[in-house]
């Protein structure tokens, strides 16, 4: 068991080589990643590639077939009960009892985890506009979702990990839920974001872990992985039309008299030193999404 203080310099999120399957059906496989404080890393896949299994397996919800996962230096199968004390989970489809209210629910939450209050609970109420004085049966999903969050996250728990927060919110909604996610972060609080929703996940998420078929794909910066892609470059020009040789990879899209869009991979430096030696007018570069780096990912079902 590590000390408090190895603990502090470890990951808050550990993975190792994890690997659930259902009889012959694969949940996730070999799935190896870390997340530390003060991070929000997106977990991205679409549905079935295995995201909520991985985040069963790190609550101790499943019993994994191999390998491990750990919150904080605590066992997730071994210490669950550690591990539960120490995150604030959101299931992917949170079941509340119908009959009773949010304020109910956050008292009962709260007396669970041994508290007498729920030091983020008023924040969070305000932020979402949740509304704790309904009973559960007369609300919308979106409704049961805002009550939900302020079950998981009231008691300000030091790991948050979040199946689809943002299912069922208006954009108002999702808005604020992803501006929580930040100053958590930045209040040193470690957040998994489990999401298919690739322009939040953009918002909030310096490293993404991208999930196929069960295994991981890669784990890396969201910058990163944008620099590989293609950035489309739209060029106004005097006098003869830039040359791209040097710049890379690229493809001319389209050419008129005085403009030419051509997509574009490689170092940004080549490119800038490319155009400074050309008779521009105007230039604009549009840098890919993480969303057309995901599908890449999955187009054909393959990997780049």
């Amino acid at each position: 068991m590590n000390t408090a203080g190895e603990r502090g310099a470890a990951p808050t999120i550990k993975l190792e080589a994890l690997t659930k399957f259902y009889g012959p059906n694969r949940g996730v496989e070999d799935l190896t990643l870390d997340v530390r404080a003060g991070e929000v890393l997106g977990f991205l896949g679409p549905n079935g590639a295995g995201k909520t299994t991985a985040l069963r397996l790190l609550m101790g919800l499943l019993r994994p077939t191999s390998g491990s996962a750990e919150v904080m230096g605590f066992d997730s199968m071994r210490e669950s009960v550690e591990v539960r004390r120490r995150v604030g989970y959101l299931p992917g489809d949170p079941a509340l009892y119908s009959n009773r209210n949010g304020n109910e629910l956050l008292k009962l939450a709260m007396r669970t985890r041994g508290l007498d209050h729920a030091p983020l609970a008023e924040q969070l109420i305000e932020t979402l506009n949740a509304p704790m004085e309904r009973d559960i049966r007369k609300c919308s999903r979106g409704m049961r979702q805002k009550v939900a969050l302020v079950l998981a996250l009231g008691h300000d728990p030091e790991v948050l990990v979040l199946d689809e927060p943002t299912t069922g919110l208006d954009p108002l909604g999702q808005r604020a839920m992803l501006s929580f996610l930040r100053e958590r972060a930045e209040a040193g609080r470690t957040v998994l974001l489990s999401s298919h929703i690739l322009s939040e996940v953009e918002q909030v998420c310096e490293r993404v872990a991208i999930l196929r078929e069960g295994k991981l794909k890669r784990l890396d910066t969201v910058e990163a992985l944008r620099e590989e892609k293609f950035r489309q470059v739209t060029v106004d020009f005097d006098g003869d039309p830039p040359s791209f040789e040097g710049a890379g990879d690229y493809e001319v899209i389209s050419q008129e008299a005085r403009r030419m869009v051509v997509r574009v991979r490689g170092d940004a430096r080549e490119l800038l030193s490319v155009l400074a030696a050309a008779q521009i007018t105007d230039v604009s570069i549009m840098e890919p999404s993480l969303e057309e780096v995901f599908l890449e990912y999955y187009r054909d079902g393959g990997s780049p």
